[in-house]
C-alpha cells in the first residue's frame, strides 16, 4: 500500500521538475543591456496582475457571475501576456470567503501544492465552472436564450 503513493509521486516527478524549470527559466535571448533579465517568477506576475486591479471572487449570486469573473481575469491575462503556468495561482489569489474555502479544500484533496504545479488553466476553469456555474445551469441558459 505504501508503494502506491510512492509510484504516483515517481510518475509525477518528471512533470513537477519540468514545471519548476519552466517557472524559473529566463528569456531566450539577451536583453538590450547585454544581460539576461531576471527569471520570471510568480512574484513578478503577481505584481503586474495586481496593477490591473483584478476583481475578487467570493461566490456567484447568479451563475453568469462566474463566467463574467473568468472573462475579466482572462482579459487581464491577455493584456499581460501571462504564461499558463501562473494563471491558476494568480486567479485564486483573488478568491475570498466561500470561493477560497472551496479552493483550499479542493486543492488539499488533490494533493496540495504538488497538484497545483501541474493543474493548467483549462483544467482550473472546468473545475471552477463545475463549482460556480454548473453544466445544467449553462444548458438551461442556452435553451432560454437560444444560444
Amino acid at each position: 500500500m505504501v508503494s502506491e503513493p510512492k509510484n504516483a509521486l515517481q510518475t509525477l516527478l518528471p512533470q513537477i521538475r519540468a514545471e519548476i524549470r519552466k517557472e524559473f527559466r529566463t528569456s531566450s535571448g539577451p536583453s538590450d543591456s547585454g544581460r539576461n533579465p531576471p527569471p520570471v517568477t510568480i512574484y513578478t506576475w503577481l505584481e503586474q496582475f495586481n496593477k490591473q486591479k483584478p476583481r475578487s471572487f467570493e461566490k456567484a449570486t447568479a451563475p453568469v457571475d462566474a463566467e463574467n469573473w473568468i472573462s475579466h481575469i482572462e482579459k487581464i491575462f491577455d493584456v499581460m501576456g501571462c504564461e499558463d503556468a501562473f494563471k491558476t495561482r494568480l486567479a485564486v489569489y483573488n478568491f475570498k470567503g466561500n470561493a477560497l474555502a472551496w479552493w483550499k479544500a479542493y486543492k488539499q484533496a488533490k494533493g496540495g501544492d504538488v497538484w497545483l504545479i501541474i493543474v493548467n488553466w483549462a483544467e482550473f476553469k472546468k473545475l471552477f465552472f463545475l463549482q460556480f456555474f454548473p453544466r445544467a445551469e449553462q444548458e438551461r441558459l442556452k435553451r432560454e436564450y437560444h444560444f
